[in-house]
């Protein structure tokens, strides 16, 4: 976040991109089309997929297993989208790799581990030259340690999206003016486009009409918030855009989840929004986007033409409850671990109403502070190292949007703050804001290029925390939801 003015960008140093991909090798350079890496009537634990250079790990199997269920998707739902026509099966195989040490041999024998071999590194992608996917087996690289920290179903996911670049290749996306062959945004089209492919697979999984991989509710949980590690690094200029931060990846298979194939590939897709954007501060880039800790929880801005976070959700819900006719309270902040607030459950962050303030215990609101899930590599061995801990100042900030969506609830429809119609009316409120001040429709205060990243963390694990507002009897996928409608459509869709 950055309340103050922005500032003429200097030559900045290009952030490590640590993204999964797909290659062309008849473009000048491999194009990439990026990669993230309910139990059944007739559930089969193993499948038999041929694989060249098969490791026969627990990982192949894993992989194998998705790619069964994931083509049998197809081969029942490509007609959706295809005007009747068959799902045609892959041609170029599927490629199992250690993508520390990629043999010459093996490399000859795929178009774009020809061109590219050290392409697989960390990767898993779709080829297009031809029509093959590759995916990195190594234990210590990414799409394997992805699947160690959050489950085996991120696998799933991973193998979903690059299937979505396969279908993208059979209709001909790739081929049409709106392609990921253009740079910037249509490449960002394609890539939200096989996450949201990747979403309507995992749809039937949940429903159970998938034979060899199912997920539970808290699988997918972890799913989701595993995902967020394949975001773009933020971008220092518009041509760094590529796969989509955080919210446009999730948001995207979010509405694959429920609006299911033909919503994926049909027009109203083509007119999607995104939010990510580079850079456009030099001292912005330098903090990597985040405000001091002290900052963002003390509503008393530095200076008299500064405004703290606290300052702009007064100022933004006082003309909302006005153009309702309606009045506001201004909302408080309390730093306490024992808020006196008898008539409603208490934790360590949450709203009071007969207060009418937002109360927080310092450890906690530190803990939120730093919170999103990042990763380090080590380019001498090529290890990814995922971590949980990275500075996060609108993750913290996403809660105290949520405290004053709760006060929405409270004062001008005089409705509860706890349960499950609370939590998601306060998602889309809190929406609502965060569009506000992302695209400049609030004065005062701006959001920087990784904020969006931070509120959908925070949005996944921070507010169900016990520590906050409780999970409620919702689901990260369901508070996603909310908050992506209000985001896009305003508190009119709330």
């Amino acid at each position: 976040m950055k309340p103050t003015p922005r500032l003429a960008l200097a030559a900045l140093l290009v952030p490590l991109i640590l993204a999964l991909s797909a290659c062309d090798p008849s473009l000048p350079r491999p194009r990439s089309t990026g990669s993230a890496s309910g139990e059944a009537g007739d559930f089969q634990p193993n499948a038999g997929v041929p694989v060249v250079n098969d490791g026969n790990t627990r990982f192949d199997q894993e992989v194998k297993n998705a790619i069964a269920d994931v083509q049998a998707f197809w081969r029942t739902n490509y007609p959706r989208v295809s005007g009747g026509k068959p799902y045609p099966e892959l041609r170029g195989g599927i490629y199992s790799v250690d993508g520390s040490k990629i043999p010459r041999s093996l490399a000859r024998s795929n178009a774009c581990l020809r061109q590219d071999p050290t392409g697989a590194q960390n990767n898993a992608f779709y080829c297009t030259a031809d029509d093959s996917v590759v995916y990195d087996r190594n234990p210590d690289h990414l799409v394997a340690q992805l699947g160690e920290k959050y489950g085996s179903f991120i696998i799933t996911a991973v193998i979903a999206h690059e299937w979505g670049h396969a279908i993208q290749q059979r209709l001909g996306i790739f081929d049409s003016g709106s392609g990921a062959s253009q740079a910037g945004p249509a490449t960002i089209l394609t890539e939200t486009q096989a996450d949201c492919a990747s979403g309507a697979f995992i749809s039937t999984a949940q429903n159970g009409q998938t034979a060899h991989v199912s997920v539970t509710q808290q699988e997918l949980e972890r799913t989701l918030l595993g995902y967020l590690q394949v975001r773009d690094p933020p971008p220092v200029s518009v041509e760094q855009i590529s796969h989509g931060n955080g919210f446009d990846r999730l948001s995207a298979m979010a509405d694959g989840i429920a609006n299911g194939v033909s919503f994926c590939f049909g027009q109203e897709f083509q007119r999607r929004e995104f939010t990510e954007r580079p850079f456009t501060s030099d001292i912005d880039y330098l903090q990597r986007g985040n405000l001091p800790y002290a900052q963002i929880i003390d509503p008393t801005p530095d200076s008299p033409d500064q405004s703290s976070l606290q300052d702009v959700l007064n100022s933004f819900w006082t003309d909302a409850a006005a153009s309702v006719d309606k009045s506001w309270n201004d909302v408080r902040v309390q730093q306490t671990s024992e808020p006196n607030c008898p008539d409603v459950r208490t934790s360590e962050f949450d709203y009071c109403p007969s207060g009418n303030f937002v109360y927080f215990s310092d450890e906690f609101a530190r803990q939120a502070y730093n919170s999103l899930p990042d990763k380090r590599l080590d380019k001498s061995t090529g290890r990814v190292t995922l971590t949980d801990n990275a500075p996060a100042d609108y993750s913290l900030g996403t809660l105290f949007v949520y405290g004053w969506s709760m006060a929405v609830r409270s004062q001008l429809f005089r409705a509860p703050v706890e349960g499950k119609d609370a939590l998601l009316d306060a998602s889309c409120y809190s929406g609502a804001f965060t569009a506000a001040i992302n695209t400049g429709q609030s004065q005062g205060f701006r959001l920087s290029p990784p904020d969006m990243d931070e509120a959908t963390s925070a949005v996944i694990k921070l507010v169900p925390a016990p520590e906050a507002y409780g999970a409620q009897e919702t689901t990260a996928l369901q508070r996603i939801q909310r908050f992506t409608q209000g985001y896009f459509g305003g508190l009119a869709a709330c």
